[in-house]
């Protein structure tokens, strides 16, 4: 007779097989995408995300990276926005102000890892916190590269909510941890003040909104200097000189953060988490002192993949009738705003004891699994041991890291802010280095500048190709734009 453990093994292993074959599918687009081939990258995204296994997701994620980069404005928002409604129905942050409580997001961030038999792989894709902030992050770009009348809506959603999810971290530590002193590790979203103030100074009267909102720009990040430039015009209510309007760059630069799997050793926080869930599980504390000695367990970690771009150079020259000769003007270089890799980062040292407790009550309940088979089919001494240890390191030996994620985020979201003559210019944005040379070729889009209004150019860069969403038209007057 072949005995569960093994028909459990076997089937896990075919699964993997599955997992890899997508993930190399899910690379093969990415690479596509940093070189270049929006074509290629497209295509192969559309076909995991049709499959409708367990990658089709983040292969979705993927796709509106490249579908805004290809500058379908439409498909991109409709894609984020079927992902952010999809993934709100079992988000933490939704238990906040939804009846379900505060402890209900508690429940849902943990997850029961006692009743897992395989790996995290076999769970249906649940975008990370950052992830769910990054969706109404990009759609916010998403709008100021169209006509601008939702991105501050969107990026208002993204603050909201990644304060709901810090709440939700917080009620958590303390649930599990009454006694500790700190809370989850947190960074603000410095984007979200700046969009807000950007469109707050754009109605001309709205001065000290955008103030107060710049200010809490450079609170967020002090090395971001344009704050205090900002803070300043706001101050005295000077939107731009006369007959001049504002032309706004935002990058996604770089090969944005990445998951692969570690052996991760077993931490003191990781079995206190896994033995709380245990007792909460209806566990007794007997069963929790037998658990077996396992010394690391596989999750992922958090990858920034090198990618040899620090920067765009931004250069403007006016569109004079019909004159090829134009005099470029250096305008300057974007500047980081948002770091996503830090971001990410921080998230990923917060969850990692939960990460590794769920694994290793996971990797627990499958040798104890063993060790109650070993014990019904009466197999005592050397066979006895020779069958436990088999039978445990065939089933564990399945285990893999989930590394599913949003592999297109950039690695940073950076700005520029230059005032331009009214009128048609022609603009050129150059991928640099930190040395400040150029890396590859410089892409030419043109612009209308209007008097005292803003206009916005979206730029994404992963490397030496950089792709521009230019806005149509400039936008409107914050009062009428934003959406309710």
């Amino acid at each position: 007779m072949v005995k569960p453990g093994l028909i459990s093994a076997g089937a896990c292993l075919l699964l993997l097989t599955g997992c890899a074959t997508k993930i190399a599918t899910i690379d093969t687009a990415r690479n596509a995408f940093v070189a270049g081939d929006l074509a290629t990258a497209a295509a192969t995204l559309h076909d995991v995300a049709d499959s409708r296994g367990r990658y089709s997701d983040p292969a979705r994620l993927d796709l509106a990276i490249v579908q805004l980069a290809a500058g379908d404005l439409d498909a991109a928002t409709q894609n984020l926005r079927d992902l952010r409604d999809q993934f709100d129905q079992t988000s933490p942050a939704a238990a906040i102000g939804g009846g379900g409580g505060m402890l209900a997001g508690v429940k849902t961030a943990t997850g029961k890892a006692v009743s897992m038999v395989t790996d995290d792989t076999a769970r249906v894709f649940q975008p990370a916190p950052y992830e769910e902030v990054m969706i109404r992050t990009v759609l916010a770009l998403c709008s100021l590269a169209g006509d601008g009348g939702d991105a501050e809506s969107y990026i208002n959603q993204a603050a909201m909510h990644q304060e709901k999810l810090r709440l939700v971290a917080d009620a958590r530590q303390s649930d599990f941890f009454p006694d500790a002193l700190e809370t989850q590790p947190h960074q603000e979203l410095a984007l979200a003040p700046y969009v807000r103030g950007v469109l707050r100074e754009a109605t001309h009267h709205d001065f000290d909104d955008a103030q107060r909102n710049y200010r809490l720009v450079g609170a967020i990040r002090p090395d971001f200097r344009p704050a205090f430039d900002d803070w300043q015009r706001a101050s005295v209510g000077t939107h731009s000189n006369p007959d001049h309007g504002v032309l706004y760059v935002f990058a996604m630069v770089g090969r944005g953060p990445e998951l692969v799997p570690i052996d991760a050793p077993i931490t003191s926080g990781a079995v206190s988490i896994a033995s709380v869930l245990m007792l909460r599980e209806g566990d007794k504390e007997d069963d929790i002192t037998r658990l077996p000695k396992i010394t690391s367990v596989k999750i992922p970690t958090v990858v920034i993949p090198p990618s040899p771009i620090a920067a765009l150079t931004v250069a403007a020259a006016p569109i004079m009738g019909n004159s090829p000769v134009r005099a470029f003007r250096l305008l300057g270089a974007t500047q980081s705003l948002t770091d996503v890799g830090q971001l990410v980062r921080t998230h990923a040292d917060a969850e990692r004891p939960w990460t590794i407790a769920r694994s290793f009550l996971r990797q627990a309940g499958k040798e104890m699994a063993v060790a109650r088979t070993r014990q019904s089919l009466g197999l005592k001494g050397t066979a006895g041991t020779l069958f436990q240890f088999a039978a445990s390191t065939a089933w564990t030996a399945t285990e893999a890291a989930d590394t599913r994620c949003w592999g297109l985020l950039p690695r940073e979201i950076q700005v520029l802010r230059a005032e331009l003559p009214v009128g048609e210019h022609t603009i050129h944005l150059a991928p640099v280095g930190p040395d400040g040379f150029s890396i590859g070729n410089e892409t030419g889009t043109s612009v209308r500048i209007d008097n005292g209004r803003n206009t916005y150019l979206i730029a994404i860069a992963p490397a030496h190709h950089v792709h521009v969403v230019k806005n149509t038209q400039t936008t409107r007057p914050a009062r009428y734009a934003v959406s309710k």
